[in-house]
């Protein structure tokens, strides 16, 4: 009972010595020191709304007008004004104006004011304007205003606008502009423009002009222009004009581009500076070219080109009649302009066929590989005729017995364990309409 009487003694002798040492700060009073169990029930009494505290140190819970020093609480700790210093909370800190230093909370940060410093919290950050600094956070980030800041979340942040860093586990998501590195195991995802790089797992969004970069494991959209590097495991789409490179492992698609296209699939409506390279590129305003053909090898041919003047895909199907056995053939090739002009235009192509001996499919590696140099005289604005020589090397695959009759003639042959190879030099002619 001694004890007890002592310790309240004890706690109401230092109130009365911090009421007598508390200076003015501003409209409020400066408290070097203060302690308590919870509000009322602190040094400062029902005087803490107006207090500044230096140092404070709360069992439960503290209240106060500000801090200008170092606060610590068991559970959560407010000021209904400011906090220039740090807060360490089992929960959680409450500040209603502005806060500059640091922040530990078990839960959560909450500030309604601009804050600056550093944001630690196991579950989220609040911030209900600007945030500048540090923000790390189990869970989320959550800020109202403009984000100048390095944004760390096991799941996700969420920004107004936002120049700085985000990294999150899930997803970043920004409803203005972006002018930051943006990291995120699932998306990116920006409502505004985006200056800066976007990373993703999954996915990348932007809604307004993208500039820089944008990585993605699937997928990059931007509904407006791109400028810069787009990388994706999928697609990579820019509903707008791209300047810049498009690298994906399926599709690429944009309005105008100026740069590269690199996928399996290009689509563009304008190449004006730049060449796509795929396995098809279609373009709007680009090439496209019809042609049947005269040859030794392949009696008759049909083959379709589409893509652009400096690169474009080759779709081909040809029979050969004219031989001791039938054969027919598909390849595929690709092929640039070397010199065009008005009436003359010379086409370098390297083309790549199957040859099936007999009507049906050869299920062995039998092969024609081509490179064909031609020149084409234009006759009319849609009608061309054309001549050139190729070379040919047959490659064929004998294991189980079996031999290719393909070749006309052969230059030099030679044999190399189960795989013959034969070569000639040959000659092409036929007309084009594009």
């Amino acid at each position: 009972m001694n004890t007890f009487r002592f310790t309240i003694i004890s706690f109401l002798l230092l109130i009365i010595a911090t009421q007598i040492y508390a200076q003015s700060y501003g409209n409020y009073n400066k408290v070097p020191f203060a302690i308590g169990l919870f509000p009322p029930l602190t040094t400062n009494g029902t005087n803490a709304g107006n207090c500044v505290n230096q140092l404070s140190l709360n069992i439960i819970s503290g209240y106060s007008a500000g801090l200008a020093g170092m606060e610590f609480a068991g559970f959560s700790n407010t000021e209904r004004d400011f906090v220039r210093g740090a807060q360490f909370a089992g929960f959680g800190n409450f500040v209603a104006g502005e806060f500059a230093g640091f922040q530990f909370a078990g839960f959560g940060n909450f500030n309604k004011g601009v804050s600056n410093g550093f944001q630690f919290a196991g579950f989220s950050n609040f911030n209900y304007d600007q945030a500048d600094g540090v923000l790390a956070a189990g869970f989320a980030n959550f800020t109202n205003g403009k984000s100048l800041a390095v944004q760390l979340a096991g799941f996700a942040n969420f920004c107004e606008d936002v120049e700085g860093v985000q990294a999150a586990g899930f997803a970043n998501v920004v409803k203005g502009n972006g002018k930051a590195i943006q990291l995120a195991g699932f998306t990116n995802i920006t409502m505004g423009e985006v200056n800066g790089v976007q990373a993703a797992g999954f996915l990348n969004y932007s809604m307004k002009r993208m500039q820089n970069a944008q990585l993605a494991g699937f997928t990059n959209i931007s509904t407006s222009d791109a400028t810069g590097l787009q990388i994706a495991g999928f697609s990579n789409i820019a509903t707008g004009d791209m300047e810049g490179i498009q690298i994906s492992g399926f599709l690429n698609a944009a309005k105008k581009v100026n740069g590269l296209q690199l996928g399996f699939i290009n689509i563009a409506d304008t190449i004006e500076s730049g060449i796509p390279v795929g396995f098809l590129s279609i373009v709007r305003k680009g090439f496209r070219e019809f042609e049947v053909s005269f040859s030794e090898g392949l009696n008759t041919q049909a083959a379709f080109k589409i893509g652009v003047d400096r690169f474009y895909n080759i779709f081909a199907v040809g029979a050969q009649f004219l031989g001791s056995d039938y054969c027919w053939g598909y390849g595929y090739g690709i092929g640039t302009h070397l010199f065009k002009t008005d009436n003359f235009r010379s086409q370098l192509e390297l083309m790549s066929y199957h040859i099936n001996e007999g009507e049906r499919h050869t299920n062995v590696y039998n092969d024609l590989q081509q490179a064909k140099l031609t020149f084409t005289k234009k006759v009319s604005n849609h009608f061309s005729i054309f001549a050139g020589p190729t070379i040919n090397l047959m490659i064929t695959d004998n294991r189980d017995g079996f031999e290719s009759h393909f070749a006309p003639y052969k230059m030099g042959s030679h044999s190399v364990r189960n795989t013959t190879l034969g070569g000639w030099i040959g000659f092409t002619a036929g007309v084009r309409i594009n």
